[in-house]
């Protein structure tokens, strides 16, 4: 009788470990991303192209303030990418270069849930692997673009915050990021976002 008892607990356990779809998932997710109003981490990037037989590996820090200003700190080489809603800089210390441009599109790794908000309309969805730590959503455009040909984004199963993502363009290149030491709505000064080139700092425009 007592096995029995315990062989219905453990089935009861697995049916509730897996009992989320990838739609409950998402929308937990983007819950969580609901107020977001600052995000930080620190960040891992990893990019290869097999085809150009490289792989290099990056490491930094990510600021973000809603709706369109970031920091992006990355190291070894030293680079800052400062969006400020109107122009973007490229500061380049070692060359003592600044690159300054139209702002455009937040990057991808700025805004996490970037990919997730009205997905239905723009991605097929697919919860491809789970363990007891994250979910793992692969997202494939309905329409082919050159940007990307699947998308996979991690997200931790406690706190429903996506700690990592993997962009696979048409040529089979890896841009992958890992994100750690997350804090979200954390408080810091809008001076972040505002670049003001060194003194002697060459500067380009486009």
């Amino acid at each position: 009788m007592a096995k029995r008892i315990l062989i219905f607990l453990l089935m009861v356990t697995v049916c509730r470990v897996f009992a989320l779809n990838v739609d409950e998932i998402i929308n937990k997710t983007l819950e969580r991303y609901e107020n977001l109003k600052t995000f930080y981490a620190q960040f891992k990037q990893v990019y290869c192209d097999s085809v150009a037989g490289i792989c290099k590996e990056y490491e930094g820090k990510i600021y973000f303030l809603t709706p369109n200003f970031f920091r992006m700190e990355f190291e070894n080489p030293k680079q800052i990418y400062v969006g400020d809603s109107i122009s973007l800089w490229i500061y380049l210390p070692e060359e003592n270069r600044a690159i300054r441009q139209n702002f455009g599109q937040i990057p991808f790794a700025v805004n996490p849930d970037m990919f997730l908000r009205g997905y239905e309309e723009t991605f097929d969805a697919a919860l491809t692997k789970e363990d007891k730590d994250k979910f793992e959503i692969t997202l494939t455009p309905k329409k082919e673009t050159e940007i990307y040909n699947k998308i996979i984004v991690t997200i931790n199963k406690k706190k429903f915050e996506i700690t990592g993502f993997t962009i696979i363009d048409g040529a089979g290149a890896e841009n992958k990021f890992n994100f750690d030491k997350i804090e979200m709505n954390k408080n810091f000064s809008k001076k972040l976002f505002k670049f003001n080139p060194p003194k002697g700092t060459k500067i380009d425009e486009y």
